[in-house]
């Protein structure tokens, strides 16, 4: 487990969010390349340049995969947490955070993008509100 930090924001990183944005735009879901956690950490190496997932990408490519993957973590929030990530109140998120959103039934880790979170989706990234936060980390 790394301490709590704030990164390092690259002095281009609004553009390496939007170029990265919208590279992801139309790229459908895909476990271990696409889902949820690895878009959040490719957002964060974007603009930061450093990659959070190191440790386990590569590491899963099914959902059962992903599951255990988490639960050895100790889930999703506790994830974040052990790359360094700390959390700050919803209300004061900032543009290439990182927030965990209920997409329906669902749980997803995405990118803040101002009011909105980007997560994947099927066919593409899919915008939730930031008001639906259930937690977000300051990059």
């Amino acid at each position: 487990m790394f301490p709590s930090r704030v990164l390092n924001r690259l002095p281009d990183w609004p553009e390496r969010l939007a170029t990265f944005i919208e590279a992801r735009r139309t790229m459908p879901f895909r476990w271990g390349q696409n889902d949820c956690c690895l878009l959040a950490a490719d957002a964060v190496e974007a603009i930061t340049g450093h990659d959070l997932a190191a440790p386990w990408r590569g590491t899963y490519a099914t959902e059962a995969e992903a599951e255990t993957l988490l639960a050895s973590l100790g889930g999703m929030e506790a994830l974040v947490q052990s790359v360094g990530l700390h959390s700050v109140r919803s209300a004061y998120a900032q543009r290439g955070d990182v927030a965990l959103v209920e997409v329906g039934n669902t749980r997803a880790l995405g990118v803040v993008l101002g009011t909105t979170v980007a997560v994947p989706g099927p066919d593409g990234l899919n915008f939730a509100p930031i008001g639906t936060a259930k937690a977000t980390w300051a990059v």
